[in-house]
């Protein structure tokens, strides 16, 4: 490889590319140390022997040059130059770098674009400016801006950039969420250990989610969209990215197949299978790791050595001809749950006590709905009642919380539709207080005075037990009631008790 630089008058370029600086970084950005050790990046920092990102973004100072590092990418130190191992980069010239043992150098200010998507289902280096010149082999190929060159056969064809990552702001890591699951669905972090997915778990970069027969999961995206892995499918998030535009979303599709629903505006998607490689902005779309891609709504790009486009209404498998949009038993299942998701979110909070000893709740909505009580500062969730479809409760609080006046605010929340509700109570654990209770005979008429005293604003409920028979009054403050008097002697028992279920009680000689 140094004789080819020096047969291209590239001895000046190397000189000058002694070594690799990170002028700039954000996000998950790491620099490899002797014995294979990685430590983060921080400041400005020599790349001595590797570099990698998770969800992140390096920019490199090589001699004059520079070497921008997208999310979920790496290389390494070779010759004094930067090798390309993995990942998404751009290059801005004058600089030289290897390429999967391959040698690029870039004329002057060219500014070029190399793809090395995951499992290489996208491998090229493609000019956005200016001029390149690659060396595979004992060829030197020269590559001119809006032409690209497929590093598996060295085949140069016409270039159009459809996904500008680098040309984003980046504003750190976006967020994937599992929004809803059936079946079996497993969440690998590291290792070879998995864990089951719950509705409400950020993927991270590098995870990995897998579906069972029969089993399916949603994941939606920070700013918008979502993609659903149907059955016995493998995805893997590479990186999440926040930008300007809304998000960067780089996926990998390992075996199975994926439902896009990509938002307008909401920045750039991209996913890769073993075979293909897809970038979009706001469509539907399937596309499964098999290489089949089928358009329902907006475009998908296929950046390969021949890039192609699959519009609204088409498909294509990967190796053939474009073809008219032909539906299957899967993508009716996709369309119907498309439908589900977009069903107007209802809900309805039944009604409360204005007084209560624990705070308790129910509420109806849809069954895959979220619903949480704040209150006090804290927020917690209604549980779906079992046997009860669309039905949540919240018995009580762990913690309890001090008698008082208290807005309870309960939110259902679901793909993003949100309806808010908004409760007065009291909390009471006090009963009402009875006092100077007496009570006088006159002929067959029980007269019965006292007083009753609550910190409530409703009447308590007084009740008079005389025998067997039972009398009712709602009373606040002196009372005085009349009744039958008993025609023998037997207890008389009174009680008064709150809205909460406070009681206090006496009893009459």
């Amino acid at each position: 490889m140094s004789l080819w630089v020096g047969a291209l008058g590239l001895g000046q370029a190397s000189a000058q590319a002694a070594f690799l600086t990170v002028r700039d970084a954000a996000g998950r950005v790491e620099i490899q140390e002797a014995g294979n050790v990685w430590r983060t990046q921080a400041g400005i920092s020599s790349v001595a022997l590797g570099l990698r990102t998770g969800t992140g973004r390096a920019v490199l100072q090589s001699g004059t040059g520079q070497v921008v590092v997208g999310s979920a990418s790496r290389l390494r130190t070779y010759q004094e130059e930067a090798d390309l191992l993995e990942g998404q980069f751009l290059l801005r010239g004058p600089v030289a770098v290897h390429v999967q043992g391959n040698h690029l150098f870039i004329d002057g200010t060219g500014q070029v674009r190399v793809d090395l998507a995951p499992g290489g289902a996208t491998l090229r280096v493609a000019v956005i400016s200016g001029s390149s010149r690659l060396a595979m082999g004992t060829r030197i190929t020269s590559v001119r801006a809006g032409q690209q060159i497929a590093l598996k056969t060295g085949q140069i064809s016409d270039f159009r950039e459809t996904d500008p990552w680098y040309a984003a702001q980046f504003r750190g890591a976006g967020t994937a969420t599992i929004e809803a699951t059936r079946g079996g669905v497993k969440l690998f972090r590291g290792g070879a250990a998995s864990v089951n997915a719950a509705v409400g778990d950020n993927l991270a970069a590098g995870e990995r989610l897998t579906t069972d027969t029969g089993a399916w999961a949603e994941v939606g995206f920070s700013g918008g969209g979502y993609l659903r892995l149907t059955e016995q499918s493998e995805l893997s998030v590479i990186a999440i990215d926040k930008t300007a535009q809304g998000r960067e979303v780089t996926l990998q599709l390992l075996r199975g197949s994926a439902w896009n629903v990509v938002q307008k505006g909401q920045g750039g998607y991209k996913i890769t299978t073993p075979v293909i490689s897809t970038a979009v902005r706001g469509t539907v779309f399937r596309v499964d790791a098999s290489g089949l891609v089928k358009v329902f709504e907006g475009q998908v790009a296929l950046p390969s050595d021949e890039d192609a486009t699959v519009s609204q209404g088409q498909q294509q498998q990967q190796g053939g001809q474009l073809q008219p949009l032909t539906p299957d038993a899967l993508d009716a299942f996709n369309i119907a749950r498309d439908a589900e998701r977009a069903r107007p979110l209802v809900f309805k909070l039944d009604p409360t006590p204005s007084s209560l000893r624990e705070l308790a709740l129910s509420a109806r909505s849809l069954p895959d709905a979220t619903v949480t009580a704040t209150i006090a500062g804290r927020t917690v969730n209604l549980s779906a009642a079992e046997g009860a479809e669309g039905l949540f409760r919240l018995e009580r609080l762990q913690d309890t919380l001090p008698e008082g006046e208290y807005a309870v605010q309960v939110k259902a929340t679901r793909f993003g539709q949100t309806v808010t509700q908004t409760r007065q109570i009291r909390l009471d654990r006090t009963a009402p207080a009875l006092s100077n209770l007496k009570s006088s005979v006159t002929g067959r008429i029980l007269t019965l005075t006292g007083q009753v005293a609550d910190a409530g604003t409703a009447q308590p409920l007084l009740t008079v037990a005389v025998g067997d028979l039972r009398y009712t009054w709602r009373v606040q403050g002196n009372f005085r009631v009349l009744l039958p008097a008993p025609a023998s002697a037997v207890p008389i028992r009174v009680s008064v008790q709150d809205g909460a279920g406070n009681e206090s009680y006496a009893a009459l000689p």
